[in-house]
């Protein structure tokens, strides 16, 4: 049936060809369908359109961009499609329209997709008694904002980030960006930090900076390390692994502490490109800075992490890998860890997750992935330690109980 307005509207139009109201009726209902059933399709190949994104998104997770780089944008571009999903299907069902079933088929194939964009644990799990519960700690500490305390303004902030680190309940430390000046009263860190409850420590230098500090990598431990190494990635000094065997009340866990690829975009970059829009030149210039600036970087993590994978299906114990991975769920680098190995924030954290403390909202770039052996419980973004441009991310892990 017609509404009366769309009747109505178009009996003024049509009066004047000599049509009787009959007429005028038929026409109307004919005109409204037409357009009905327009709209109808249209909405239908929008949709389809979005679960073709998502599939052909889907493969690109499998492409290494050193292979093909074009599929790691493709891929960076599917918690887009996933959403606009979501809404195709709010839309078909408060249509009541049977089409639904097309983003609700995608929506359940695809959840494993969904859950990398948004935990829902919301209900915690209980950590077993007398299970034994190991608690890891990852942060990139941004040198403590030692480089910014040329005129000690940032001595405060440098302080109290050092101390929260030190104080921290965890039971083993990954440190990325770590910076410690034996020099100084505030940032000699590997004692500030190491000799709160006499953790065992592992500092990994990649260089010595002007003021002979040193900066690389830490794994600081409340419990024996039995061995440890470093896992470089070619000629990158800046970029590594390591690796600590923690003896863990007479079990071995090793512990991965890891800082890929940096995306090299800096606060400035993302400002330069926001404020060039309406200039048509200044956008594009920017747009490609940035484009050429992520492709480097997918290009260089997708090499990265097959080297880290090497080792990890090397060890002879459980793991947990830990750190700034600098890549997003839905990325070449995050698909072949997930291949492996289960991700805390999917299995124990809740809601976005975010740990880029930055212009990007909504980015979740650092990750604790884990092995069988192990269960992640209780996984926190900490966003009251607001000091760097990352936040720490914790989770506890009980070591399940060997298979006889």
């Amino acid at each position: 049936m017609c509404s009366r307005n769309q009747s109505r509207w178009l009996r003024k139009i049509f009066w004047q060809e000599g049509m009787t109201v009959y007429e005028h009726s038929l026409y109307v209902c004919f005109v409204a369908g037409t357009f009905k059933k327009i709209r109808r399709r249209v909405w239908l190949i929008l949709n389809v359109g979005i679960v073709l994104w998502v599939l052909v998104g889907v493969v690109c997770l499998q492409v290494p961009p050193y292979s093909f780089w074009p599929a790691a944008f493709i891929a960076f571009s599917l918690p887009g499609a996933l959403v606009l999903n979501v809404l195709f299907l709010l839309y078909w069902a408060l249509r009541r329209s049977w089409l639904v079933v097309l983003p609700l088929a995608t929506v359940f194939f695809g959840w494993n997709y969904y859950n990398r964009l948004v935990a829902l644990n919301f209900n915690a799990e209980e950590v077993p008694q007398e299970a034994k519960v190991l608690q890891v700690l990852s942060f990139n500490t941004h040198i403590f904002n030692a480089y910014a305390d040329k005129d000690g303004s940032e001595r405060q902030a440098s302080t109290d980030m050092i101390e929260w680190v030190a104080t921290h309940p965890a039971d083993v430390y990954c440190l990325q960006e770590f910076y410690s000046n034996r020099g100084s009263n505030v940032y000699n860190t590997v004692n500030r930090i190491g000799n709160r409850y006499n953790k065992h420590r592992f500092f990994s230098v990649s260089y010595v900076d002007g003021e002979k500090a040193d900066v690389g990598m830490a794994i600081f431990s409340k419990h024996p390390i039995l061995d440890k190494g470093v896992i470089r990635f070619g000629e990158s000094n800046h970029n590594r692994a390591i690796w600590a065997d923690v003896n863990y009340k007479g079990d071995t866990i090793r512990i991965y502490g890891v800082h890929l690829q940096s995306m090299s975009i800096k606060s400035q970059d993302i400002e330069n490109t926001y404020s060039s829009i309406g200039n048509e030149e200044n956008f594009k210039k920017e747009s490609r800075n940035l484009a050429r600036r992520l492709r480097r970087g997918f290009i260089a993590r997708g090499y990265q992490v097959e080297i880290l994978l090497e080792h990890i299906k090397s060890s002879p114990y459980p793991v947990i890998v830990s750190g700034d991975f600098n890549d997003i769920p839905f990325s070449y680098t995050y698909n072949e860890m997930a291949k492996e190995l289960k991700n805390a924030f999917v299995n124990a954290g809740a809601g976005v997750g975010a740990t880029y403390n930055g212009p990007l909202p909504f980015l979740r770039i650092d990750n604790q992935f884990y092995s069988e052996g192990l269960k992640a419980y209780d996984f926190k973004t900490h966003q009251e330690m607001g000091l760097s441009d990352h936040y720490p991310i914790s989770a506890k892990y009980v070591l399940q109980p060997k298979a006889e």
